[in-house]
């Protein structure tokens, strides 16, 4: 009786699969293009890429194509001419009596001017995604820098300029339409290349290049050639931080520095170690193991390796051969605590219940919000480095200031807080290499429950 029961229950839920099956039509206005149009179908999925499932394609003279045997859901419909610009995407709400999408081909064209600091850039790759629905296309400059084409979708688009060589290219939002567009990348790059500790170069590394823009930060990737080689291209303004990883590696140290001016090139080589296997054990306070917390080992302000712990708390972790290094365990339920790495047995980090929370509040003495600050944070006497804060924003730890000034620190352990504002990375980084030296101007004891707390800055005097 029991397998007929589950036989009958699989055959009710294929015959339910069977009968939700619906058909999509989609029906192309070809408004006057007589070429081939390929019109595929993806599963849509808010603020993720398209996964294109089926494709069909219209010869010369055909209009309409169907689609049968699809679940009821949301899709992504695009039509694709043999031009990089003749791409027209719609949603489709297809139920169980199937739906049928109409797209209509518009007439117009658009020009693209790709320029380096006002002169040409020839010969480059524009790659352009669409802001809404997500799919891709890219299109190629000529020797003067030009591209004209067919636009069947008009809008707003993310756009990724790259030369005519390896690199990580420039990254901006544009408005495709009948006008002409000019991307003006400026002529700043940053280079280097990546190298074990033998100085044999390291291929396939993973180069990450922070940007400090306009109080937001841009994040860049790129690989490193056969060669160790890498380079940012069209490179923002402002305060960077750039670090490499590869399998089997440590990640390298953080190079901090400013790019200025026009025109400018930064060259920085980073430097990869293996390191070698620490166990560690994460434990609450009641001596329970944790699982799934996330260890992050940092070493003289500078992260070098992550892991994860097992059912039972347990995990290793990678560290150099030398160096002032700590672990910061991060439960996924919530709080933070930190170990200073000594000896050579098991490390056992207890981590205290996230019992409390902190709303500190700065500003000016006539009420002005200091926004957009970051905060080097040290807690009983350990110190919180800008490039582990970086890793904590997910975490309900932010250590930013919001527009009203505030930071909101939550499911903390209790304990002594203190804080130093700063600017840029290159700025924490400097304030946490001396901050042992010299007493925090803001310091907040935190007991257990909400603590709220506002900090007053008198102004400079001239």
């Amino acid at each position: 009786m029991r397998t007929a029961a589950v036989t009958s229950l699989l055959l009710l839920a294929v015959l339910a699969g069977s009968v939700s099956a619906a058909t999509l039509t989609v029906e192309v206005s070809r408004n006057g293009f007589a070429g081939p149009i390929e019109v595929a179908v993806a599963p849509r999925v808010e603020g993720d890429p398209p996964h294109w499932t089926t494709t069909q394609t219209l010869a010369a003279g055909q209009s309409t194509v169907t689609f049968p045997g699809l679940e009821k859901g949301l899709y992504t419909v695009l039509a694709s001419g043999p031009q990089a610009l003749q791409r027209l995407g719609a949603k489709a709400n297809v139920g169980t009596e199937g739906s049928k999408l109409r797209l209509i081909i518009p007439r117009s064209k658009t020009v693209l001017r790709a320029r380096l600091a006002g002169q040409p850039l020839a010969h480059a790759t524009i790659a352009l995604t669409h802001d809404e629905l997500r799919w891709a296309t890219s299109v190629a400059t000529d020797a003067g820098g030009r591209f004209e084409g067919a636009l069947w979708e008009p809008g707003l688009y993310a756009a990724n300029v790259t030369p005519d060589h390896p690199a990580t290219g420039h990254f901006v939002e544009v408005t495709l339409s009948a006008a002409p567009l000019t991307i003006d990348v400026p002529d700043r790059k940053v280079v280097g290349r990546v190298t074990d500790e033998a100085g044999k170069p390291v291929a396939g590394a993973q180069v990450i290049l922070r940007s400090e823009v306009d109080k937001s930060t841009l994040t860049a990737r790129a690989l490193s050639e056969s060669d160790g080689s890498f380079e940012f291209f069209g490179v923002r303004e402002g305060s960077n931080s750039m670090f490499a990883r590869a399998p089997s590696y440590l990640s390298s140290d953080a190079a901090v520095f400013e790019i200025r001016g026009a025109s400018g090139q930064h060259s920085a080589d980073l430097q990869l170690t293996r390191g070698t296997r620490r166990a560690v054990r994460v434990l609450d306070e009641r001596g329970g193991p944790i699982a799934n917390a996330t260890l992050l080992t940092a070493c003289e302000g500078h992260v070098k390796s992550n892991a994860l712990t097992d059912a039972e708390g347990n995990a290793e972790v990678a560290l150099p051969g030398s160096g002032a290094c700590a672990i910061y365990a991060l439960p996924k339920e919530g709080s933070i605590a930190m170990a200073r790495v000594a000896g050579t047995d098991r490390l056992v980090i207890r981590v205290p219940d996230g019992s409390s929370s902190l709303r500190l509040a700065l500003k000016s003495e006539t009420g002005v919000a200091f926004s957009d600050l970051w905060l080097l944070m040290r807690v009983d006497g350990m110190v919180v480095p800008p490039a582990v804060a970086r890793q904590l924003l997910t975490r309900g730890l932010s250590l930013v200031t919001d527009a009203e000034g505030t930071i909101s620190l939550a499911h903390i352990p209790p304990g002594t807080y203190e804080f130093w504002p700063y600017r840029s990375e290159v700025e924490g980084q400097m304030i946490y290499d001396v901050s042992s030296d010299f007493a925090a101007p803001i310091s907040v004891n935190v007991l257990t429950g909400e603590n709220v707390a506002t900090v007053k800055f008198k102004s400079a005097r001239r």
